[in-house]
């Protein structure tokens, strides 16, 4: 079959060569200024050269580094995208943030799937002398947080289990039944699982340029407790914003 006068092989090939350069991206977004290429090669399953050949077209473009050391680092180029594409997010979201602040008086944080984590671009902190803070920046895994099994609920089955494999079956079973809770209820929880004393509740969608973006309100677990009710009403008074572009599942 011809498309546009080429084979339909060459495109796959092309399609073939962007899933591994994004699945590449992940492992070094995932562990930044720690991997060498003997550790992505292993982390990729391809062979050396061809992961060789894949990090040097990633270098030429700017989409990753490597340091003195042979340690792999996402590029200049890439960064200034996804500072530009975090800035767009944060400035759609800040008016629901506040909404969801104002109603809690908890901290609200703000977070996007990257790297199959997520990454935290903005926060209201709450008023309260004991409160939860995270720093912008910082990432935080799926299966033990508010906002990533809130993303999580937006994979497909089969994307769920890619990324509960690393858990033993009993905790991954667990794991799987909150988030066919989620996509029921629409909220997730964390109930200090990610931090001793720290509980949460989150919500996840899609935004513009089909990023999954998150909505969480942690608080110490006590308060949290007290004001359960108070936290979900707001977040799903959030899940009406027009900022979303769908809460449907990938």
């Amino acid at each position: 079959m011809v498309d546009g006068g080429r084979p339909s092989n060459a495109r796959d090939d092309g399609i073939q060569v962007l899933r591994r350069a994004a699945a590449a991206l992940d492992e070094i977004a995932t562990a930044p200024g720690r991997l060498r290429l003997v550790d992505l090669h292993s982390r990729l399953g391809l062979a050396k050269s061809t992961t060789r050949r894949l990090l040097v077209g990633l270098v030429e473009v700017g989409f990753a580094a490597v340091d003195d050391d042979g340690r792999i680092v996402l590029g200049e180029r890439l960064l200034g995208l996804a500072n530009a594409d975090a800035a767009h997010i944060t400035s759609a979201f800040r008016s629901t943030l506040e909404r969801v602040a104002e109603a809690t008086g908890e901290t609200v944080d703000l977070s996007v799937y990257r790297g199959g984590q997520m990454l935290f671009i903005d926060q209201i902190e709450s008023p309260h002398r004991l409160r939860a803070v995270s720093a912008i920046g910082g990432r935080f895994t799926l299966p033990d947080t508010a906002n990533g099994k809130a993303a999580l609920a937006l994979f497909d089955d089969a994307d769920v289990d890619q990324v509960l494999a690393a858990l033993d079956a009993a905790e991954a079973e667990r794991v799987r039944a909150e988030i066919r809770m989620v996509r029921t209820d629409r909220v997730a929880f964390d109930r200090d699982e990610h931090t001793d004393g720290i509980s949460a509740a989150g919500i996840a969608g899609r935004a513009a340029g089909g990023n999954i973006v998150a909505i969480s309100v942690p608080a110490p677990t006590e308060r949290f407790n007290a004001h359960r009710d108070r936290i979900v009403a707001a977040l799903h008074d959030a899940l009406a914003s027009p900022v979303w572009t769908s809460r449907s599942q990938i």
